[in-house]
């Protein structure tokens, strides 16, 4: 049980410092004059990194709590963070735009390996 706490925590943290790694920069246009809408669907990556990471923060606060579920929505985030990843390293983005999540994905998908596969009690 501890293990997957354990996992959920660490899950949590660093979706959490992705968050804020996409938050951060949505703000500072923002405080310049332009809208939110604009800012997340312009490009679309920032609505997704928005969305999975949430994800991650839920179920990886589940899994700390030791809640059902848990899995589920760890692995819903990891999903949409890799496929998003892998997505734009397909179509030639820039690499400073994916080379965080590149390094976390495979990172994320390991967390949700450990919450899956881990036994409960």
């Amino acid at each position: 049980m501890r293990v997957r706490r354990l996992a959920g925590l660490v899950g949590a943290c660093v979706a959490a410092w992705m968050l804020w790694e996409t938050i951060t920069p949505i703000m500072r246009q923002i405080s310049l004059g332009s809208d939110l809408a604009t800012e997340l669907l312009n490009p679309p990556v920032a609505l997704l990194r928005v969305i999975s990471t949430a994800l991650l923060i839920i179920g990886g606060g589940l899994a700390l709590a030791a809640i059902r579920g848990a899995v589920w929505v760890f692995s819903a985030g990891a999903l949409v963070f890799a496929l998003m990843t892998g997505a734009m390293v397909a179509l030639g983005a820039d690499y400073t735009v994916w080379r965080d999540e590149a390094i976390l994905a495979p990172f994320l998908l390991v967390i949700c390996g450990v919450l899956t596969f881990s036994p409960r009690k």
